[in-house]
């Protein structure tokens, strides 16, 4: 977490050097520092979406499709469906605290908050995010051995090797979806922190 602090540090002190007579006033500060944020929010929105769509697709196939019965099976498909309903939770609860955060306080009270924002976003996206992949990908190979009562042994390998391209897909594009997100969430407390520097003055 220091690096993300410090890597904060060098872009507001990067911002600074760059500063110019045209500078934004505090208030146009604050209306574009409001845009970015809505604009996290919507990505968090279609990350809902998204796995609530992922979640409804899977719980019908093993409702109507593949119904398995041993407790190896059970577990797969706890996991796999536990881990989207923890993570649409949390994109729930992150939308909720992201609208706790007053944009128009007081520089120095936004900072300290959306900082604390800032990084619960980055621990969601760092070691729960892998956890949560980790166990719906163990979820998956946990249902294997039960996929050889619906599929053929060569359908069954396809199955398995096929989900390892859909996971490298899948991760790219959740990469690059976070990448984004922090990127705003990034540019909004450089904004911040100008807008701190316009009050100062």
């Amino acid at each position: 977490m220091s690096d993300i602090l410090d890597d904060l540090q060098n872009m507001w002190d990067d911002a600074k050097k760059d500063k110019n007579e045209h500078s934004l006033s505090a208030k146009d500060l604050i209306a574009l520092s409001k845009q970015k944020m809505r604009k996290a929010v919507w990505m968090q929105v279609g990350a809902i979406a998204i796995l609530t769509i992922t979640l409804l697709g899977i719980s019908a196939f093993f409702i109507y499709v593949a119904q398995f019965r041993n407790l190896l099976s059970h577990i797969g498909i706890f996991l796999m469906t536990g881990g989207l309903v923890v993570r649409i939770l949390i994109e729930v609860y992150s939308i909720y605290r992201s609208s706790k955060i007053d944009l128009g306080l007081t520089a120095s009270n936004v900072n300290k908050r959306y900082l604390n924002f800032f990084e619960y976003r980055s621990r969601i996206h760092g070691p729960v995010t892998v956890g949560i992949l980790a166990a719906y990908s163990v979820g998956f190979y946990l249902l294997i051995p039960g996929f050889a009562n619906y599929f053929s042994t060569v359908e069954v390998t396809l199955i398995a090797l096929s989900y390892l391209l859909a996971a490298a897909i899948f991760g790219y594009f959740i990469r690059k979806g976070i990448r984004d997100e922090m990127e705003l969430l990034r540019s909004v407390l450089q904004l911040q922190d100008e807008m701190a520097d316009e009050k100062s003055f």
